[in-house]
């Protein structure tokens, strides 16, 4: 007869988990905003991310010194060139 070994956990810190799986670390920043939403009556996912993003290009135009100026042309589908 074969005796099988006790399986065995441990608690593990979030920042091991993310060495291992890096790309782990988007889907818990959904699942805290979907939290967000949950929790803070009134508020959907659309308002915070509009408020997020209109901060962040708010942000973007301070550290610039003006408005970013309109495309000349519209945007092209694909990833960018570096």
């Amino acid at each position: 007869m074969i005796e099988e070994a006790p399986v065995r956990f441990e608690l593990v810190d979030i920042n091991e988990i993310l060495k291992t799986l890096p790309h782990r670390y988007p889907m818990l920043l959904i699942d805290r905003v979907k939290n967000a939403v949950y929790w803070t009556p009134g508020l959907t996912l659309a308002a915070l991310a509009e408020d997020a993003l209109r901060a962040r290009v708010e942000g973007l135009e301070t550290d610039r010194g003006e408005a970013f100026p309109a495309r000349p042309a519209p945007l092209k589908g694909g990833r960018p060139l570096k």
